[in-house]
């Protein structure tokens, strides 16, 4: 099951990356004060620290674009992962219920134990323990 996991775990994780990738493109260019003009196919300018990233920043918008395609398969990878979920715990067995433990209280700390759980027998000396195991 820990196997299982994982891999819906890194599948849902790797269909996230386009709208991220969409995401930071656009926070860079914001912050850069930048326009990132996808519909027109065409990288603009965008100097930053005296570079010109604008190509970068478009292939990473333009990257973003295939998350029309992986939102759906990250929401079917959800949606697969609560159905096995809801199947393995329907399919545990239930633990028979405890009865509550007693509180703890002075009367119950210095009640004496019961007759039956007393030692009838005080324990044996070390010396005679010692003859009985033969040395």
């Amino acid at each position: 099951m820990r196997a299982f996991r994982t891999l819906i775990i890194i599948g849902m994780l790797l269909c996230l990356v386009p709208p991220l990738s969409l995401l930071a493109a656009g926070l860079i260019a914001r912050w850069a004060g930048c326009e990132l003009d996808l519909p027109p196919n065409t990288p603009l300018p965008c100097t930053i620290l005296g570079g010109d990233y604008g190509n970068v920043l478009f292939a990473l918008a333009d990257f973003g674009w295939y998350a029309v395609e992986t939102i759906p398969a990250f929401l079917a990878l959800l949606a697969a992962w609560l159905i096995v979920e809801i199947v393995r715990a329907m399919g545990r067995p239930r633990k028979p219920r405890q009865p509550p433990a007693p509180s703890f209280s002075r009367k119950l700390r210095h009640t004496p134990a019961p007759a039956a759980s007393r030692n009838r027998h005080p324990p044996a000396p070390a010396a005679s323990r010692n003859r009985a195991r033969g040395s």
